[in-house]
Parts: C-alpha cells; structure tokens; sequence
C-alpha cells in the first residue's frame, strides 16, 4: 500500500437515481457499470460488483479499500451501499473509505470545470428540498450541508462566480443568469479516482454510517383503541 494513494480500488454508489460500481488498478479504471434507475439497486448492485471484479481480474483479497457514499440520498439506497461495503470489507479484511454524496457528484467534475470559482453542489432530496453544500475550486468545503427548499436556493447561495453542480432529479428555480449549472449523477469510477488519491489518510476521516439531512418519511401506526 502506497502512503500517498491506493492502486486497487472497489467503489460503488446506489444513494440516488442510479447504480454503479467500478474497480481502479493502478491508475486507471480497469471495470464500470453504471445503470440509471430509480428503484431495485439491490438487485443490481451485487451483480455490478461481481461483474467489475471479474473484469478487473481481481479476488476481494487483492483490493487495498472498498469505497462507497454515506449520502444524503435515498433511505434505502444509502442502508444497501453501506451494508455491501461493510460486509464486503469484513469478508476481505479491509477498510472502508466513505465519501458524501456531495464530495462524490464533485468528484466527478474535471479540474477545468471547476477552476476559479466555487461550486454548489445540490442533490435530490426526492420530497421537494434539495440537500446542499458549498465548496471551494479546491474542493474543500465552505460550509456544512443544509436542506433548503427549491425557492430559497438562489438566495443561499453565494455571489460571485459560482458552478451549480447537481444531479439529474434536484429540483432547482429559475437562478441568476451569471451561474453556470450543470447536471450529472453520481458515478462509481469517480469515486474510485477519488479514494486512489485519498490514500490511508482518508480512511476513518469519515465513518461509515448514513448521512441523513432529515427524518425519514414514516409514520408510527396509530394505537388501537382499548
């Protein structure tokens, strides 16, 4: 293992609107599957994974960190990512490296993209609001994530040069004509690039558990009547 990066990566997302999964050896991304899809990551999830492992020519054994998101997005997508990685890990004795949505959608986005100005990264919240954080060019962040509701997006954030990164089902208003916006969804390859270069030093920076920036939507059921 390198102390400046890892060479055999697995990493995989289903919190959103799609599934993915790819393995990074040696500097590049030897497998990627990725399917857009607003339901039934479990059953595909595993399949993607053991379709990129065997592509990739690599036993879990070989791996050096298994990375996933911890969210905000999907309840369910989020317990079945996170349930993967860490069985995954256990079965093959080795750490996981987590990153949040946001940092995953923005790790996705080229350097020149993001050059000289901030970026709002927004992501679907499937209820309405949309989650968000604010990042630097250098992709350190400028805040904590907040919850905002559509019409009050363009008032939370900054002036100035300003990239709106988000992904395919956040739903934003009409935003200042000066802000550039972009669309993309999370994508598994680029989770692995980001782990590569995280190293032994992003693991444990970020434990392994959902990130949730609200409540989820249940009920209790009402108590019968005596």
């Amino acid at each position: 293992m390198s102390e400046t990066g890892f060479r055999r990566v697995l990493a995989f997302d289903c919190s959103g609107a799609a599934c993915s999964a790819a393995v990074w050896i040696e500097g590049r991304v030897a497998a990627y599957r990725f399917a857009a899809m607003e339901r039934g990551q479990a059953e595909v999830l595993m399949p993607q994974i053991e379709a990129v492992m065997r592509e990739s020519r690599l036993g879990f054994p070989d791996l050096q960190v298994i990375a996933t998101t911890v969210g905000p997005g999907s309840f369910t997508g989020l317990r079945i990512g996170l349930a993967a990685a860490r069985g995954l890990a256990l079965a093959a004795d080795r750490p996981v490296l987590a990153l949040t949505g946001f940092e995953a959608l923005l790790a996705g986005l080229a350097e020149k993209e993001r050059a000289g100005r901030r970026v709002a990264v927004a992501i679907d919240s499937r209820r309405g609001p949309v989650f968000a954080q604010l990042f630097d060019a250098d992709r350190s962040p400028l805040g904590t994530p907040v919850q905002l509701e559509p019409a009050a997006f363009d008032a939370w954030l900054p002036g100035g040069r300003t990239l709106v990164l988000a992904d395919p089902g956040a739903a934003l208003p009409a935003l200042r004509p000066e802000l550039t916006i972009r669309r993309a969804a999370i994508q598994a390859e680029a989770i692995a690039e980001r782990a590569a270069a995280c190293g032994p030093a992003g693991i444990g920076r970020l434990a392994p558990v959902p990130l949730y920036l609200r409540p989820p939507d249940v009920t209790l059921p009402r108590q019968a009547a005596s």
